[in-house]
């Protein structure tokens, strides 16, 4: 898995675009239908004075939930994230909302600052999975109280968003690659501007780079037009297509330096992307593997393990639930 430092900066640039969870493109604002109703029974039994305990929350999917089920009696919420965090929703909550809530950036699920025996409840979707579970899971374990509850939505090897992951995952080695089309796209922008000018154009005819260039980028675009036909899931080419034209058409206002920085910036947020790609195809869990983390709950001492796949209202296979128990005291 990639570097603590690395994930964490990368995490942290990814939620401070506003996303409530890892997933906006296919769900608008909060999950719905199967798996918000999956949240809703975990929550519908919880009181004002319970606490809850979600892992790897992100900008607040699920502590956002809990503020819509729970009206009126808001259980204390501790939300910790590996990642800076600091969701802007919160500021729209009413103030029982807002008072019960209480994020923590930069707390690692392996090593959880509560006392023992804290929680009523701990919950985490699609997060607790990208931690070291090893480590993870007796943590959980400690800070449960007795007959306290876990909920977890867990990603699936199968689903529907490990494969998109897995070919956006080679569609960003493909874009990023040595001499692949983020290069050609930087090498032709300063050919582009020079060529605004007749004295530029002139000195373009007779420097052989700019030809090579030009036919680089030339190749890149047909190379990228062919790899988005044969793709399932090109999303991540025709945004780059769309990036590139918005590059070019805006020599006509901008210098070629202030382009190749957005190029820049383009780039790191690609290289950003694949870093999410790649850990949700790592950390994606098949059977056998969903089996053995339920023997670790079971080896810390927890109890009524039960897990199932879980799909959306459409079919589309979305993950692993799973929902355990402390045992009572």
């Amino acid at each position: 898995m990639s570097n603590l430092h690395g994930r964490q900066a990368a995490w942290s640039r990814y939620w401070r675009h506003g996303a409530l969870h890892s997933l906006p493109d296919d769900f608008d604002g909060n999950y719905a239908g199967t798996i918000r109703a999956f949240w809703l029974r975990q929550f519908q039994t919880l009181a004002s004075d319970q606490r809850v305990l979600d892992i790897g929350t992100g900008n607040g999917a699920l502590p956002q939930l809990v503020c819509q089920a729970c009206t009126g009696a808001t259980p204390h919420v501790d939300a910790i994230d590996l990642a800076e965090i600091s969701p802007d929703w919160i500021a729209s909550q009413p103030g029982a909302c807002r008072d019960s809530l209480h994020f923590h950036s930069g707390v690692s699920a392996e090593a959880l600052p509560f006392p023992d025996r804290s929680f009523d409840l701990a919950t985490s979707q699609y997060g607790i999975e990208y931690c070291d579970a090893a480590r993870t899971v007796p943590e959980l374990a400690r800070v449960l109280k007795p007959g306290g509850r876990v909920a977890l939505l867990l990603h699936h090897h199968d689903s529907r968003l490990a494969e998109v992951a897995r070919e956006e995952l080679r569609l960003a080695d493909w874009l990023l690659q040595e001499g692949g089309f983020l290069d050609c796209l930087e090498a032709i922008i300063p050919r582009v501007a020079q060529a605004a000018s007749a004295e530029g154009r002139e000195r373009l005819r007779a420097d052989p780079s700019a030809n090579r260039a030009r036919e680089d980028f030339n190749r890149a675009m047909q190379a990228l037009a062919t790899a988005a036909a044969a793709s399932p899931f090109p999303d991540l080419l025709e945004e780059a297509r769309a990036f590139s034209a918005q590059a070019l058409n805006a020599l006509q206002g901008e210098s070629a330096a202030d382009i190749l920085s957005r190029c820049h910036e383009y780039r790191e947020s690609l290289q950003d992307a694949r870093l999410r790609y790649a850990e949700l195809c790592e950390c994606a869990m098949d059977e056998a593997t969903v089996a053995s983390f339920a023997r670790r709950l079971a080896d810390s001492g927890l109890v009524a393990i039960r897990y199932a796949p879980i799909s959306h209202d459409n079919g589309m296979l979305m993950g692993w639930t799973l929902v355990a128990s402390a045992a009572e005291a």
